[in-house]
């Protein structure tokens, strides 16, 4: 782990454009994307409540307009209205932050290039050296296995040189790649967190307020499809193992990292060594599906419990592309080791809450689905 001494926010020499450090009112400015959604929208929250919070300047990119308003209103977060496609926008919100916290579209190379493009900017007018804490996700270390078998494979993050030596093809490479030569060249330092599965329905006055998504993207994506085609199938044997996190787990790991970065950031590994795997056990894919099966058959949903095995070709009509079942049905297992080691983390929940919990949170998007459309009739 690289050992030189980073500027902690709370040293006397930190600067900022917008105000002096020697300033005793002076703020954190964080800059955050994907606050409406599922993670963003977790760690948000968990920001908003955290003990030092009248010290955080917080400015969240927010697509919807009356969200935005929402937020600046009801929650006292500064927002700019925008998407990732934005990228003057990004980059500018980026220049303005000494923390950026990035949770939406972990694949979009270009507004990577925006954000990084904005700190850049604020290191060579200010001399901060900003923080960049990137969203990727455990697929990146996912096997061809096309769901045939398991892999006795398991990875560590304490192995950052066999992640970062990840090829081309790899998911969201590209955008590690980028990630990491913009700390090698000395202008931010970047730490990239790669969740496994997270399950799990996020609670709380963002949530229950209609600001944020309470689910993962991929359960109400997985009901859908099932209703749509009558089914629930599997790529092939449907055999393939996930590390899996509960969102609240996740979230912690978020916080003690952002904790401990202002603090003691010398303790946390950043750039080509910054890799932080989110997971805390793992599940069995073939054992999910087989959950939503059960549960929508019980529901009268769908006309039988059981999975359908479906080769790439017929998962690529079922799910509308051949690259997100291909995903799905990977192997990722995974140990995440380093952020219990750097940052203290301490997940509580193991996988076997996500197969009680599931049943309950299909029937939830049910419900949801059903009453969307009472009221477009």
């Amino acid at each position: 782990m690289r050992t030189r001494r980073h500027k902690s926010y709370h040293d006397s020499e930190f600067k900022h454009p917008h105000f002096h450090p020697s300033m005793s009112s002076a703020k954190l400015p964080i800059f955050l994307t994907g606050a409406t959604g599922y993670i963003g929208g977790s760690i948000l929250q968990r920001l908003l409540a955290h003990p030092n919070k009248d010290t955080f300047q917080i400015t969240a990119l927010v697509r919807n307009a009356d969200k935005a308003k929402r937020l600046e209103s009801e929650f006292g977060v500064k927002t700019v209205v925008g998407t990732l496609q934005d990228f003057d926008i990004l980059a500018g919100a980026s220049e303005n932050a000494h923390v950026v916290i990035h949770t939406a579209d972990s694949r979009d190379a270009d507004a990577i290039k925006a954000i990084l493009k904005g700190l850049k900017a604020r290191h060579e007018k200010t001399s901060d050296l900003p923080l960049l804490i990137h969203t990727s996700g455990l697929g990146a270390i996912g096997d061809d296995s096309q769901g045939e078998y398991v892999t006795e494979k398991i990875w560590s993050d304490l192995n950052a040189r066999e992640i970062d030596s990840l090829p081309p093809t790899a998911v969201n490479s590209g955008v590690h790649s980028l990630i990491t030569a913009a700390d090698d060249a000395g202008y931010v330092r970047s730490y990239i967190i790669l969740p496994g599965y997270i399950y799990g329905v996020a609670t709380g006055p963002l949530f229950d307020g209609g600001i944020s998504n309470p689910h993962t993207v991929l359960t109400p994506l997985l009901v859908h499809i099932a209703l749509q085609h009558g089914k629930v199938a599997v790529l092939n044997k449907g055999v393939s193992q996930w590390g899996a996190v509960r969102i609240d787990d996740m979230t912690d790991f978020y916080l003690r990292l952002f904790d401990t970065l202002l603090s003691t950031p010398e303790k946390v590994s950043h750039g080509r060594e910054g890799y932080f795997f989110g997971a805390n056990g793992e599940v069995s894919i073939l054992e999910v599906m087989k959950i939503y099966a059960k549960t929508l058959f019980e529901d009268g949903r769908i006309p039988s419990a059981e999975v359908a095995h479906f080769s790439v070709e017929e998962m690529g009509k079922y799910y509308g592309n051949e690259f997100l079942p291909r995903i799905v049905f990977s192997n990722t297992r995974a140990l995440a080791e380093r952020g219990r080691r750097e940052v203290g983390w301490a997940p509580k929940h193991e996988t076997k809450d996500l197969l009680e919990e599931l049943p309950a949170e299909i029937r939830l998007i049910l419900k949801k689905l059903d009453e969307s459309k009472k009221v477009a009739a």
